[in-house]
């Protein structure tokens, strides 16, 4: 196998984490998108189909129409679709849980699907744009774009919609704390492009007004309704972990991912001021824990650093909450010190021990597992 074959197929095994579980959803959320699809093709036929002739019957009012110009560039919705979903398909691809991040998208769109099925043909609407193409009957073969009677709601806009709020949930937080201001413009270009997008379906007349404000809400409630179902009664009650948490509980697994743990750890305990160095004698490291088994004691770290005194005390009452008290610590947010299923247990990071065998006379403050979600988020 040649060199760049090589490196490739090291990269990818690195970033994908494959198991029967994690593929078996993954292919069915495909085949269900798939079928939504499809379907939505047919009734958009049989939309077009009962469609009145829009040469004869006078199109609908509408407000929008009376304040933007008509243009008849209709490549242009298109070309926006493109702009916006090919950057959303490589952030799917290079975020550190692909395929849940996969599965969520794919179940949004297909749910928008099953929504566009139930209300584009029960209403027929004369299309606002003239030399629209009637579908002639031919609903399960025909597969075309743009047809007469395809209103209510635009497929356009359920794609700049889905796009934008995946950049908004997921693509924020790939970008380190010192760029969080590019973050933000990235945001803001994207919603523009999304909003801009949706001005251009409305003045090509592909749709009404209120096709466009209906995809604005149906795509934005199913996509929080689907982060909904997977945040509490999928990833919170510990189901489907081969798709939601690929690398397992606590510190990332994957070496790429610890070497570059490893060196923002090493380069991050020459600053004080924004990281918690625990004081250690030659190569040994003190610290001390106090964990007690039952749910309603105190819990508790000390971590001693000499002349700059930073402590670290966590504490849960009866409901189980961590209450954090934290010095030097002020411009990021603390982790929780235990991930949710570890049972309150300790566990030294990993990156503690090998400074400690390399010799480093201090390291930045890594509490004990530290939460899969934190981890990988910053």
């Amino acid at each position: 196998m040649r060199p760049w074959m090589e490196r490739f197929k090291r990269w990818f095994f690195q970033r994908y984490k494959f198991t029967k579980q994690s593929i078996f959803w993954t292919l069915l959320c495909i085949v269900l998108f798939g079928l939504s699809l499809y379907f939505m093709n047919v009734m958009a036929n049989v939309a077009s189909y009962l469609s009145p002739d829009n040469t004869q019957t006078p199109k609908l009012s509408d407000r929008l129409f009376e304040a933007i110009p008509s243009i008849t560039l209709l490549w242009l919705t298109d070309l926006a679709d493109i702009i916006l979903f090919v950057p959303t398909v490589l952030l799917v691809l290079t975020h550190y849980r692909p395929l849940y991040l996969l599965c969520k998208v794919l179940l949004t769109w297909a749910l928008c699907n099953l929504m566009r099925i139930t209300t584009i043909a029960i209403t027929s609407f004369p299309d606002p744009r003239a030399g629209c193409i009637h579908s002639v009957g031919e609903f399960f073969s025909t597969f075309t774009l743009h047809r007469c009677g395809d209103c209510m709601f635009s497929g356009h806009t359920v794609i700049f919609v889905i796009s934008a709020l995946v950049w908004t949930s997921h693509g924020y937080h790939r970008f380190p704390h010192r760029l969080r201001w590019l973050a933000w413009i990235c945001l803001i270009f994207v919603w523009c492009l999304c909003i801009g997008s949706a001005i251009i379906v409305i003045a090509n007349r592909a749709h009404y007004t209120v096709d466009v404000l209906v995809a604005f809400y149906v795509a934005g409630g199913n996509f929080y309704i689907w982060t909904h179902i997977f945040e509490h009664y999928i990833e919170g009650k510990g189901r489907l972990k081969d798709l939601t948490r690929p690398w397992g509980e606590g510190p990332d697994p994957r070496l790429h991912i610890q070497e570059r743990e490893r060196k923002r750890q090493l380069a991050a305990a020459t600053d004080p001021e924004k990281n918690v160095a625990v004081q250690t004698h030659g190569a040994g490291i003190q610290m001390q824990s106090l964990v007690t088994e039952d749910a309603g004691s105190s819990q508790g770290f000390s971590y001693d650093t000499g002349s700059n005194n930073h402590t670290i005390t966590t504490g849960s009452n009866n409901n189980n909450n961590n209450d954090f008290v934290a010095a030097g610590y002020q411009d990021e947010q603390l982790p929780t010190p235990y991930p949710p299923d570890s049972g309150g247990k300790t566990e030294i990071s990993p990156y503690s021990e090998e400074l400690q065998q390399s010799g480093e006379t201090s390291i930045p403050m890594q509490l004990p597992g530290e939460p899969y979600r934190e981890l990988h988020t910053r």
